[in-house]
């Protein structure tokens, strides 16, 4: 069985683009936090008022092709580890183009991020509940 994203479009705006017109580096971490957000909230099947039961702790990007104003593209994210207390995803920035559903999409960026869980009332961390990780590979099928 094959891995499963989940995906969000993003639309570049102009706002997200430095003087050579190249969507800057800082914005590709907005782009990673909003998809990371997506993908639990409908994961959880949470209101969006109420907290994530988990932190970020730590992100990267790796910038492979620029992107421009208008372009459009589509950030595939996975949890790819689980550990006792912690997991991480991969996000998968890929510029949308016309190719037809076969057409491999072209990855312009590579994000990774951990995240820990996290009781808010105690501000405390917590292991890593099997009903979330139950849900991931439901949703996956596999990391």
């Amino acid at each position: 069985m094959s891995k499963l994203h989940h995906t969000t479009p993003i639309e570049v705006k102009y706002r997200d683009t430095d003087s050579e017109g190249h969507v800057s580096s800082p914005v590709y971490y907005d782009y990673l936090q909003h998809a990371y957000i997506k993908y639990m909230f409908h994961l959880l099947q949470l209101p969006h008022e109420q907290k994530l039961p988990h932190i970020m702790v730590k992100t990267s990007c790796e910038y492979l092709k620029p992107v421009r104003f208008g372009d459009s593209l589509t950030v595939r994210s996975s949890v790819t580890r689980f550990g006792s207390k912690s997991f991480e995803l991969e996000y998968l920035m890929c510029l949308d183009k016309d190719g037809g559903a076969d057409a491999e999409p072209e990855v312009i960026a590579r994000g990774a991020s951990t995240h820990v869980m996290f009781d808010h009332g105690t501000q405390r961390t917590a292991a890593v509940p099997e009903d979330f990780k139950n849900r991931v590979l439901a949703f996956q099928g596999a990391l």
